[in-house]
């Protein structure tokens, strides 16, 4: 259906999970991000409950980038 997808996906860096979590505001948001991807599949529940629990990794994390930055720092839309 996509014949060219993997080609123009090839290359690109495309926001992982800590990229999304790097623009919450609060750790509360941050949970939902993590519970989100969890329920897409992208993460595994093991690394869903470790980013849940570890409040220190994600109060490191929240608010170090603003919504915007991902092209500047060449990650994919």
């Amino acid at each position: 259906m996509f014949p060219n997808l993997f080609h123009e996906l090839e290359g690109r860096n495309l926001p992982t999970v800590l990229d999304h979590l790097e623009v919450c505001k609060t750790v509360e948001e941050a949970v939902e991000v993590i519970e989100f991807f969890e329920k897409k599949g992208e993460i595994s529940t093991e690394y869903a409950n470790f980013l849940k629990s570890n409040h220190s990794l994600l109060k490191s994390l929240i608010g170090t980038r603003e919504r915007g930055e991902y092209t500047r720092r060449g990650l994919g839309d």
